[in-house]
């Protein structure tokens, strides 16, 4: 296969040995918390350094359809419930392990509840928050880089090995790719998924659904998104959960292990297509992903819709998020 300079100085060996390390180390994070029955996860925000529930909170299971919408709020009012069995079919099945599940990990987060200057506050939340978010996605570009090779080979009609055909099949049940197709509309299938999430709306949700890093579920709970799990013991207890409700807000080891489960999400959720249609779009026409466009496609991340996204598009421009994006890889 002829190596894509443009694309990558590794050679094929390299990305192979590469992409099942990126895979071995996900699967940490990702697969060993997946559960075989109706748990899943919901995100809950906007987290203002408090532990209750936002008011009209959707959560979502795998039991239902997918036409009700993700609330991203962090408190929950007796107005409007919705009851867990009756909300969408739009989860991702991404919790915590077993061992973050029995013990407690204390959050290597900075105090920023003790930084009173707000310029300085923002500045070290983005300065805390960027690497994590590149290493993520720098996780997913060695995936899609041979992804890519292994597409091109394809085309030119080169035999493929084994580990090829092993690599493609792991991330067809990583990503979630449940329809039977040809190898190559499976590979197109995945590079849809297989991409990374810009900085500036990571950026953007992080300080929303955390209130700049000062909630308790980011402060004990390393969960910087609001994702809820129902399995006992799997995160936080919500103060004032309404009784009759099971879930709790997710707990990891590390806030990377909590970017990585949000990107994740976003890269397979059935609520977020529109946002990988949007990123599909871009990645063929401009340099850099915006934030700011991606955003629209996070209607069903809040029942309050569209002013949701307009509060996550303010905070995109209002911080100059978009300086954080580096230009399109892979």
């Amino acid at each position: 296969m002829a190596r894509l300079d443009q694309i990558t100085s590794l050679t094929r060996t390299d990305l192979i040995m590469l992409g099942a390390l990126v895979l071995s180390i996900s699967a940490s994070v990702l697969a060993s918390g997946v559960r075989n029955s109706f748990e899943s996860m919901a995100y809950a925000s906007p987290a203002q350094s408090v532990d209750t529930l936002s008011t009209h909170q959707v959560a979502i299971t795998d039991q239902v359809d997918s036409t009700d919408q993700v609330d991203t709020t962090d408190k929950i009012d007796n107005t409007d419930q919705v009851t867990i069995t009756e909300v969408s079919n739009i989860a991702s099945e991404i919790l915590p392990s077993s061992e973050v599940e029995s013990r407690f990990y204390p959050s290597t987060l900075p105090d920023f509840s003790a930084i009173n200057d707000v310029r300085t506050k923002k500045q070290t939340f983005f300065s805390y928050m960027l690497p994590k978010i590149r290493q993520a996605n720098d996780q997913i570009l060695a995936n899609r880089r041979l992804l890519m090779m292994i597409r091109d080979d394809l085309a030119t009609g080169d035999a493929l090995d084994e580990d090829d055909i092993q690599f493609v099949s792991s991330l067809k049940a990583r990503y979630k790719i449940n329809q039977q197709t040809s190898l190559r509309s499976t590979i197109d299938d995945l590079l849809i998924r297989v991409d990374v999430v810009p900085e500036s709306l990571v950026l953007a949700q992080a300080a929303n659904e955390s209130g700049w890093g000062t909630s308790r579920f980011a402060r004990q709970a390393n969960n910087l998104f609001g994702v809820w799990c129902f399995s006992k013991g799997c995160g936080l207890t919500p103060k004032n959960r309404n009784e009759g409700l099971n879930h709790e807000v997710a707990k990891y080891e590390s806030v990377q292990e909590g970017v990585i489960a949000y990107v994740h999400t976003i890269n397979t959720n059935p609520a977020y297509i529109h946002l990988r249609d949007i990123r599909a779009t871009t990645r063929s026409e401009e340099q850099h992903f915006s934030g700011h466009a991606l955003a629209e496609g996070l209607l069903k991340y809040s029942s309050r819709g569209i002013d949701y996204v307009r509060e996550i598009q303010q905070l995109i421009r209002v911080n100059d998020l978009q300086k954080y994006t580096l230009p399109l890889q892979a």
